[in-house]
């Protein structure tokens, strides 16, 4: 079975310089929204004059772009809210200065971050909401090349943001081509090349081995997704078992692979897997693959299990809809295997 390569875009994190927003085509300009005041009566109800409050180094950008930003987002205040949805985007503004052409768009990082809550869970779950809508508007933004987006405040300082961030970055620009010819081939932010995460307060020490790290979580993903978007005429139990050894072969040593077939299966009293394998036209591969630290030293033994029916012809007299997507039925087996790819 073939494997769909992982963009190839560059993701990279450092400090903020006075020149940051000067380093992209599109610059996104992260922001926080005010916290609601808590008071219900009918005067609070009605609608205020929206404001904008912008800090730092994104004041500073307004202000060299003769408040462009600001007037951006009183514009837009009543869909963007100031940014109070992590990941939302404003429309983007196009300008011409100096010779150069760039776009500009606030982004929203939620509310302005509690100080009672720890790093960690002041920015749970917002590094995938602010990934997946860069995907979003860099594949909408054609003939972008670079991209700097900007994170205020102390988000730059979460090691869980930035893994989050990257996992969910380069698993949305995943596009599964392998069966697809001529104009049906999408591949999404194609233009992209580089995305830079400038950041106002500090950044995390380990801050490019998160991004890795969220780089090889969405490698285990992509494959979890070929596993399972593989059709029956391609993906059968010998390819499965194929990938499996494919797995190990590129762990370095610290995964083994071991597949058991029919005789073996029959000298473990196996009748029930084998039972269900005889629908097929392709002997049973039960796939036993086994981690083993660097190191050496294992403190204990974690068994994890994956159905991999690779398609469920159960009931195939009484299924009237979504037959051609039973091939999903290996789901189990194509998540063990993307958790063990990484």
């Amino acid at each position: 079975m073939e494997w769909t390569e992982i963009s190839k875009v560059t993701l990279t994190a450092s400090e903020v310089t006075d020149k940051w927003a000067e380093q992209g085509d599109l610059v996104v300009v992260g922001v926080y929204a005010l916290k609601k005041d808590d008071e219900t009566d009918e005067d609070k109800k009605e609608e205020e004059e929206p404001t904008v409050s912008l800090e730092g180094a994104a004041k500073s950008l307004d202000e060299k772009l003769g408040g462009a930003l600001s007037n951006l987002m009183l514009e837009n205040a009543k869909a963007f809210k100031h940014g109070a949805e992590a990941g939302s985007m404003t429309p983007v503004l196009r300008m011409y200065s100096d010779g150069k052409f760039q776009r500009f768009v606030v982004m929203g990082m939620g509310t302005i971050p509690d100080p009672d809550k720890t790093i960690e869970d002041v920015f749970a779950g917002m590094g995938s909401k602010i990934g997946k809508g860069l995907v979003t508007l860099c594949d909408s933004e054609k003939k972008v090349k670079a991209a700097t987006v900007f994170l205020p405040g102390t988000a730059g300082s979460s090691t869980s943001l930035l893994n989050d961030l990257s996992t969910s970055f380069y698993s949305t620009l995943y596009a599964d081509n392998r069966f697809r010819t001529g104009k049906n081939i999408k591949t999404p932010a194609e233009a992209l090349e580089t995305l830079t995460l400038v950041t106002e307060g500090s950044l995390v020490d380990d801050a490019m081995t998160s991004l890795e790290t969220g780089k090889k979580l969405a490698t285990g993903i992509i494959l979890t997704k070929d596993i399972v978007n593989g059709p029956h005429n391609v993906l059968n139990s010998l390819s499965l078992a194929d990938t499996a050894k494919r797995i190990a072969e590129e762990s370095g040593g610290s995964i083994t692979c071991k597949i058991l077939g029919t005789k073996e299966c029959e000298e473990r009293g196996m009748g029930a897997y084998l039972g269900v394998a005889r629908g097929s036209e392709t002997e049973p591969q039960f796939i036993h693959l086994t981690y083993t630290p660097p190191d050496g030293k294992v403190n204990k033994r974690v068994g994890i299990v994956g159905k991999g029916l690779l398609f469920d012809t159960g009931g195939y007299n009484i299924k009237t809809m979504m037959m051609e997507l039973m091939k999903k039925d290996c789901g189990g087996a194509a998540a063990v295997l993307g958790k063990e790819f990484w």
